[in-house]
């Protein structure tokens, strides 16, 4: 299952670690996203980011700024964990009704 953050650029759900809002952000978050950005491991979105999405890929942390809020990935998460679901559910109801 893969989350849109905007563009053309999806990241695996199972991937994420987690979702930094833009607005109100603490230093030491600043400074992790600085940090990020001096190694090279923040890939910057076309236009104002509104969220920093963080994600653990063959052992490291990478840092994708999207401009699309974090409440609206949250509802895109949720929907694709719904749907995941209810595919999951479907094949077992029809798995189950097969065997009869």
């Amino acid at each position: 299952m893969l989350l849109h953050i905007g563009a053309d650029v999806s990241i695996p759900l199972d991937k994420i670690l987690f979702v930094i809002n833009e607005k109100g952000m603490a230093q030491p978050t600043k400074t992790y996203l600085e940090r990020a950005r001096k190694e090279h491991r923040l890939t910057p979105c076309v236009g104002k980011a509104k969220s920093y999405i963080v994600l653990r890929e063959r052992g490291k942390e990478k840092v994708f700024a999207s401009h699309i809020a974090s409440s609206t990935l949250e509802k895109r998460w949720r929907s694709e964990i719904s749907r995941a679901y209810l595919n999951e559910i479907a094949v077992l109801t029809i798995s189950e009704a097969e065997q009869d």
